[in-house]
């Protein structure tokens, strides 16, 4: 019956078919915490966070930069783009690059070099497993990291999650047909994802048999990375948010074609880690400026969006940057001790806050 009931979906315009989002309401209600956040670091596109023995350090195309340190100090440097950073248990890190090798960067590990698997080739996250070995986030079988969004206008579900040895750089694949996994944290003997395009996070068993449950649906805007705190509650960097807007567009197959075919990808009806860079660019109604000033609740193709969940996986509470805010694309956040940090990939920013339970 699933066939005959797309096609009844598609012709009432609801189930998957539907363009409706969840407000921004609730534990989502939304405020100006990140913008005022102080500043920790500048670089160009900051993305992945992880805590080492050399304290935070965060990804920046080539380079593995310290936050703590004043100025950014670099860490270490790669002959092609990191594509994602893990903290580990020994106080090293295990940086994946843009190309599928996983290089680890101090602990026990360190100077190990894992080789490319072919079939992941989209490395988005990366995670410690309790058992010492990691799980690795491959975001896509079609596009590498980069074209994401080409991923999102193509409605691909071809992501995967696996399980690396970093003492023999055996994959085991643990689950397949994922929609863009992008943050990943284990979660009693079982791994929870983050599934960016169907805006949800995703259990999935242990074992290899691929078995999944969902954790939390319905989100937003589309999550990315996941991270644990002390206290075993969740933090959740979501990057951009959902509008009825881009719903529309995926849901008009002909149209969506065309524009990926004819319109460069910086133009496309599509979610962005930073907009209001171009007139070219498009814009939904209410989301221009009037005298000058871009209303807070205008909306918006860019957002900063930063969640924290129970151990449950349920929201709790949320940190904003609106529609004219500063603190856009936020693509990693974790917590060490009672700081805050998150990394602004959108605009270019690393910053921190102290946070004791509650975020008045």
């Amino acid at each position: 019956m699933n066939p005959l009931r797309k096609v009844v979906d598609s012709w009432f315009g609801r189930g998957e078919a539907s363009i409706t989002i969840p407000p921004m309401d609730g534990a989502f209600r939304p405020n100006d915490l990140l913008d005022l956040a102080p500043l920790s670091l500048e670089a160009p596109a900051p993305d992945c966070l992880a805590a080492t023995s050399h304290g935070v350090v965060v990804s920046s195309d080539r380079l593995l930069l310290s936050v703590d340190r004043s100025g950014g100090a670099e860490l270490a440097s790669f002959e092609t783009p990191i594509s994602a950073v893990a903290g580990l248990p020994d106080g090293g890190a295990a940086v994946a690059l843009i190309d599928g090798r996983i290089v680890f960067v101090g602990g026990e590990h360190g100077g190990t070099t894992l080789q490319k698997n072919p079939e992941v080739a989209c490395i988005t996250a990366l995670a410690p497993a309790s058992d010492g070995t990691l799980f690795v986030a491959n975001g896509s079988a079609k596009n590498g990291p980069a074209a994401w969004k080409r991923d999102l206008m193509e409605k691909n579900a071809s992501g995967s999650v696996w399980r690396v040895d970093p003492r023999n750089g055996a994959y085991m694949r643990l689950a397949g047909d994922l929609a863009y996994p992008y943050g990943l944290v284990e979660d009693a003997g079982s791994v929870v994802v983050s599934e960016s395009w169907r805006s949800a996070l995703t259990r999935i068993s242990p074992g290899g048999d691929g078995r999944k449950e969902p954790a939390l649906e319905n989100l937003p805007a589309y999550p990315s990375r996941l991270s644990r705190a002390d206290d075993k509650s969740i933090w959740l960097a979501l990057f951009a948010p959902r509008s009825q807007l881009v719903e529309f567009v995926l849901s008009e197959d002909r149209f969506r074609r065309r524009m990926i075919r004819e319109i460069d990808a910086d133009y496309w009806v599509a979610p962005c880690l930073r907009s209001g860079a171009t007139p070219l660019e498009p814009t939904q109604q209410g989301g221009v400026r009037q005298l000058g000033v871009l209303k807070p609740w205008s909306p918006s193709r860019s957002y900063g969006l930063v969640a924290r969940l129970d151990p449950a996986f349920r929201p709790v509470t949320s940190l904003h940057s609106r529609a004219h805010g500063r603190r856009h694309g936020v693509t990693s956040c974790l917590m060490v001790g009672a700081q805050l940090y998150f990394a602004a990939k959108g605009d270019g920013v690393v910053a921190a806050r102290s946070y004791e339970g509650s975020t008045r």
